[in-house]
């Protein structure tokens, strides 16, 4: 299941929700990828600088520092790394953050829940 490319090695994924952080390690892990993890897009950032890895999954309403602004943030420190956006919506189930999230530099949205093989096609799709 492990991929070939070894240009990426590190993904950091920044989401408040605890269960989400560690399906996405679990799921990453069996791909051989090393998982950085924060809980908050501040954490995010200092995480992002710190580690410099070459993917960022992010949620986008947490608290802090939200999606948009942490992607907005990455965007202007690295044009290069891959950003992938998930969101559930938050109690509006409101998936337009998705949406803002591609015009601002995501490369990618997931939404959630999300089943393993989607979070896969999503890293395949951003290092195609």
């Amino acid at each position: 299941m492990a991929f070939l490319n070894t240009h990426v090695s590190k993904i950091l994924v920044i989401d408040d929700d605890e269960l989400i952080r560690m399906t996405c390690r679990n799921i990453l892990k069996k791909m051989n990828y090393t998982v950085i993890e924060a809980e908050n897009g501040v954490k995010g950032l200092e995480q992002f600088r710190k580690e410099a890895p070459q993917i960022v999954i992010t949620d986008m309403l947490m608290p802090d520092k939200e999606g948009l602004e942490t992607i907005s943030e990455i965007r202007a420190k690295n044009a290069k790394v891959k950003i992938i956006a998930m969101s559930g919506g938050g109690a509006t189930q409101n998936m337009n953050f998705l949406n803002l999230a591609k015009q601002i530099g995501a490369d990618m949205v997931l939404s959630k829940p999300f089943k393993p093989e989607e979070l896969m096609s999503a890293i395949k799709g951003v290092l195609r």
